[in-house]
């Protein structure tokens, strides 16, 4: 079964989402492991690829650009990593957007972009905010 993600992930230890300026349909999570953050995942732009600009601004509207570090992630697996769409700020810097779905090189480029948010290659490679439920509503 297919795996998709749409979203921010960001280290923080504060909270920094104005969830006013979210789609309705988002979902905000705290993430205990492998850092201590936050997690967005926005449904609307699964399959998209939002400019950079986009991102930004709602990177922005969010609070999420904040965070020291934070990484928009779109994400699409079927048993393997399908494609990755990223783009995001490391210690200040902004790096991508970074755009692949080469069967080659897909997997390397997802472990890379969630280092820039300081997740290992093993705990990348098993995110536990990828587990399926993770992202469940919660009543």
């Amino acid at each position: 079964m297919a795996y998709q993600f749409a979203g921010f992930l960001a280290p923080s230890d504060g909270e920094i989402i104005n969830s006013s300026a979210l789609p309705a349909e988002s979902l905000i999570r705290r993430i205990t492991t492998p850092f201590v953050g936050v997690g967005i995942r926005l449904p609307s732009l699964v399959g998209m690829t939002p400019s950079a600009d986009e991102i930004n601004a709602l990177a922005a509207a969010t609070g999420i650009a904040q965070a020291k570090s934070w990484l928009y992630l779109a994400y699409d697996t079927w048993g393997n990593i399908d494609s990755v769409y990223a783009l995001g700020v490391q210690d200040g810097k902004q790096f991508g957007p970074i755009d692949d779905s080469n069967s080659q090189t897909v997997e390397t480029t997802f472990v890379d972009v969630m280092a820039r948010i300081g997740v290992d290659a093993k705990n990348a490679l098993q995110f536990s905010p990828f587990v399926r439920g993770f992202w469940a509503p919660q009543a």
